[in-house]
């Protein structure tokens, strides 16, 4: 009798314990649930908070002023950019010693680039070779923005001007930059017999830099490791060469995207074969340079006479000439191209006299003059500076030279872009000077200091006498003027 009384005891204990462990349950399914929800507000947190990466590696200390949204669309700081993808970057325009903050430049040991505010164009020189001020143009999808001190570039103009990936994943809010370098080491280890590397082909160092610029379009250079010979694959179909490995020589042309090719043997010849493997040039030149990326122009060479070609191979200036373009001789800052001046006029020389010929061959004016440029008496005045052409004036030096008894004495004119004459050739002199960022052009004549640009301007409007003429040597520069102004004959001075 006293067991049965016990049983309803004994199932109150058995239902509290069960109590408790439902509520044990309940409790730890509760935390479980709030320690995902934590974990997931966190990784939303994560998600939605903004990621920089450079060659894969996030970016913890960058300027808050990197990069300028409009929109949908990004913009980065040249200046804030540059030193995180191994640049330096200075103010004013390359070769000017200024800080003009409407102009930059950046370079690093293989490449210099020059940019200007409001400008949908850019301008590389290869630091592999500063012998010369020679620069190729290229132009960019928008225009460089200007914002306080910085200059801020589109994403597609920052991967052609720093040779870098750009990727932007907005679902993960991040930002993501691959460097030429990182892409040919990770490539060089990924694909077999690929050729950007130091250590896996014979290219100097400026077509090796220029090769690896081919892996920013998904094409890469490759060798055969027994017959040394190259040819360039798709990286994302390497079993279909799109050039057969066959060439003792490749190089990769930025821009067009054309490959400069070289056959094998004693007579190796050169020419152009495009990203789709059509022959563009026929290789039977001794040796081809890109001398302007926008109009698609080569200069040719065999047996020493030189010549230039369209992407197609058209000629455009016969094979004729014993040199074309500038020589390095005069160091022009406004000069960025020695082949082409003012995107028209192609200098060419034969017997030692020289002449120009537009883009489309025909001929600006005769082989007549000794020389282009003036080369500047920095003994005189450390501040100046050679001048081949004046771009205030659309004008070009010429020279033509005077023999006087066992000697010849150089003399100089201005001619415009179209060959026609500014100022004959009676100059003995012509220098510029840039102060605080303004370049004036001066001529010397009969020892009287003119200012040039302001003479010819005076000139055009019949108002010469009185022309404002600037760091005279003495106080004869009006009767130099009134000799010019009397010898003017239908509008072209005669000095």
């Amino acid at each position: 009798m006293e067991l049965v009384n016990n049983i309803p005891e004994n199932n109150k204990k058995v239902t509290k314990i069960k109590l408790w462990f439902i509520i044990v349950i309940v409790l730890i399914i509760l935390l479980l649930l709030s320690a995902i929800g934590i974990w997931i507000y966190i990784q939303s947190l994560t998600k939605n908070q903004f990621k920089f990466y450079i060659d894969g590696e996030k970016q913890s200390k960058y300027a808050d002023n990197l990069f300028l949204y409009e929109g949908e669309n990004v913009y980065i700081s040249i200046k804030e950019v540059a030193p995180l993808l191994g640049y330096r970057v200075y103010n004013g325009g390359y070769g000017q010693y200024t800080e003009d903050t409407t102009k930059c430049y950046i370079n690093n040991s293989k490449e210099i680039v020059s940019f200007e505010s409001n400008s949908s164009k850019i301008y590389k020189y290869n630091a592999l070779n500063t012998s010369n001020n020679e620069g190729q143009t290229f132009n960019i999808d928008e225009t460089i923005k200007p914002s306080g001190t910085n200059l801020y570039i589109s994403t597609e103009g920052l991967s052609r001007a720093f040779n870098v990936l750009f990727s932007q994943d907005a679902d993960n809010n991040s930002i993501s930059i691959y460097t030429i370098n990182y892409l040919a080491d990770y490539y060089s280890k990924n694909i077999e017999n690929s050729a950007v590397t130091s250590d896996t082909n014979d290219f100097s160092e400026s077509v090796l830099f220029n090769n690896q610029k081919a892996l920013l379009h998904n094409m890469m250079i490759v060798r055969d490791a027994q017959t040394k010979l190259y040819g360039v694959i798709m990286m994302d179909d390497p079993t279909n060469p799109i050039i057969g490995i066959r060439y003792a020589g490749i190089e990769f042309i930025e821009g067009s995207n054309d490959f400069i090719v070289k056959t094998s043997g004693a007579n190796a010849k050169v020419g152009i074969i495009g990203s789709d493997g059509v022959t563009k040039v026929r290789l039977e030149y001794d040796d081809i340079k890109e001398i302007d990326k926008n109009l698609g122009l080569y200069l040719v060479t065999s047996n020493n006479k030189q010549g230039v070609v369209n992407r197609n191979g058209k000629i455009i200036v016969y094979q004729e000439y014993d040199q074309i373009g500038m020589p390095n001789t005069i160091v022009d800052s406004n000069v960025t191209n020695k082949y082409i001046l003012f995107d028209n006029c192609i200098p060419v020389k034969r017997n030692n006299l020289w002449g120009l010929i537009d883009i489309n061959g025909n001929q600006i004016t005769p082989l007549e003059y000794d020389g282009f440029g003036c080369k500047a008496d920095t003994s005189k005045d450390t501040r100046y500076a050679d001048v081949t052409v004046i771009p205030e004036l659309n004008g070009i030096v010429v020279e033509k030279d005077e023999v006087n008894g066992n000697s010849k004495i150089k003399k100089y004119g201005l001619i415009r872009s179209d060959g026609s004459a500014f100022i004959n050739i009676v100059i003995d002199n012509i220098y510029s000077i840039t102060s605080q960022g303004e370049t004036t052009y001066y001529a010397s004549v009969q020892n009287q200091i003119i200012d040039l640009v302001d003479f010819v301007y005076q000139q055009q409007s019949g108002n010469t006498q009185n022309s404002t003429n600037r760091n005279t040597t003495n106080n004869g520069t009006t009767n130099t003027v009134n000799t010019i102004n009397n010898n003017t004959v239908n509008n072209i001075p005669n000095i």
